[in-house]
Parts: structure tokens; sequence; C-alpha cells
């Protein structure tokens, strides 16, 4: 197997990444903003030096959304982007793997079944980056294999913080905290769990596919679904409190046949598979979620 560098090893994806391809005998090299800060002057050069014509290099490096979406982190990310490009353009590697996003569609975009051919319309800065860093990366690494992967919506134990979302839910359920959702809770997301989007990704990094590829199931799910499946664990109804919608309702549908085609066989984990897993997982532990 070719070495695995895994550029954001050190978090959510990143680590479980490492860790998946570790215990499959690879050679595993990861670089995080601690030791290789991809956004400063310079990191080209140092990830240039670092990079071996037989690398598979697999990118998760990348300021989250939910540490703000503004246009400062716009302009950080995409400091990354060029980066990484400059790097890319002068030392050819065997493949990349990029790790896009589903927010390219637009978080508030009303599409009817999501397929890799949509038209992408981002509405967040974090969209915005993304898919500009898609561009950039198939500009500058022509001649190198590049898969562009777009997860929908992430959820699993050890979240580094509350998201809105089934596992977010699930945390304050266990500690009896009030959960805020926004209207209803009946408009439809696809969640994947955090195992699902690793198993995959390693698979795909082995493989020739190369493109965009949109990393779903095809089932999607409401937030009410997910506070069902909670209550099913808890033993209780959590306590919700409401607040009226900001937006307009949006629904987010995908079309996994053409992952299921570069996966074949794989089965994704259903939502209240996924929940009772994660529980677990707290409980085991004793961590948070």
């Amino acid at each position: 197997m070719s070495r695995v560098v895994i550029l954001g090893h050190s978090g959510y994806i990143g680590s479980r990444l490492a860790a998946a391809f570790r215990s499959s005998g690879a050679d595993v090299v990861g670089r995080s903003v601690a030791d290789l800060d991809l956004s400063t002057s310079g990191s080209a050069t140092v990830l240039e030096a670092l990079l071996d014509l037989d690398d598979i290099v697999i990118v998760l490096a990348a300021i989250k959304k939910q540490l703000g979406d503004t246009p400062d982190v716009l302009a950080q990310n995409l400091a990354i982007t060029m980066n990484l490009a400059r790097a890319f353009a002068a030392k050819r590697v065997r493949r990349i793997v990029f790790f896009s996003s589903a927010a390219v569609y637009g978080e508030d975009v009303q599409h009817d079944l999501i397929t890799e051919n949509t038209p992408v319309q981002p509405t967040s800065f974090y969209g915005i980056g993304k898919f500009t860093a898609e561009r950039i990366l198939l500009k500058m690494t022509d001649g190198t294999p590049l898969l562009i992967l777009r997860p929908a919506l992430v959820y699993g134990p050890s979240e580094p913080g509350y998201y809105y979302g089934p596992s977010g839910f699930l945390q304050k359920a266990l500690t009896g905290d009030p959960i805020t959702l926004w209207g209803d809770g009946t408009e439809l997301r696809e969640f994947l769990h955090v195992d699902d989007v690793v198993d995959v990704a390693r698979r795909l990094a082995e493989s020739d596919a190369t493109g965009v590829l949109n990393m779903v199931s095809g089932v999607s799910y409401t937030y009410r679904d997910a506070l069902n499946a909670i209550t099913a664990i808890v033993g209780t109804p959590p306590v919700i409190t409401s607040k009226a919608r900001t937006k307009e309702k949006v629904d987010h549908r995908f079309d996994g046949e053409l992952l299921r085609r570069n996966c074949p066989g794989f089965r994704f984990t259903p939502l209240d598979e996924g929940l009772r897993r994660t529980a677990a997982a707290q409980q085991a532990t004793g961590a948070r979620l």
C-alpha cells in the first residue's frame, strides 16, 4: 500500500481515518494545524518537501463552519486551499482525496433529488469556500488523480461541541437539558454516522475513483425521526423548546447510486442504530458525546 498522508489528522474524521488506516497496516503520516498551519506563508514549501510520488493524500484540513461562517474564515480557508494547490502543483503524488461538503448545493436551497450533476448554489461562506477549493484543486493538480467527496451531515460519538443534529440532541437528552427545535422539525436531512464516513473514505482512497462523488446513503430523515429514536433509547421523551423558523423549510434528498457503484455492498448505518451506538460509546467511556 502507498503511504497515506492525512492533512487534518487530529480532527473529528481525520483522527478516526488515521486509526483505520493504521489498523490495516498502512504507513500513515499526519499533519494538523499544530505542526503545519496551511493558512500561513511558507507552508506550501513545507508540505511539498513532505510529499512523495507514491503518496495518497487525504485533505480534511479546514476551518469548520461551526467556528464561524464569516468572510475572515473564508479568507483563511482559501489561504489553506492555495497553499495545498501550490504544493500539489510542485510535487505530484499518486492521488488526492479532498473532503468538500454537500454545503456546495446550498443549505437553504430547495432541490429535487440531489445528484453529482445538481448545480451548486452555496449559500454560506463555508459552502462557497469548499466549491472554490474544488475548482482551484482541479485547475492546479492537472494530471494527478483527484477525488472530491461531498459528505452530507455527519454525526456520532465525541463530537467536538454541540451541533444541531442527532448526536447533539442525544447529548442534551441524556443530561436532561432542553433541546431547541427550529420549526416543527419535519425537514428532511441526510445524516451519516462518522464510522460510515471513515469506512467509505478508506475504501475510496484505495480505489481508482476520481471526479466528484456525493458521500450519501440516499436515505433522508427528519429531525423528528432523530428525536423519536432518542426517546426509544433514553426511555422518556426529551424536553423540547420550539422556535419559529427564520427561513423557509427546505428538504434535502440525495441520490446515492454513484457511491453505491463505487462501494458495492456497503451498508450504511440506519439512524436509530447509529444513535444507539453513539449512546453506548458515551456510556462506555463516560465522556461527552
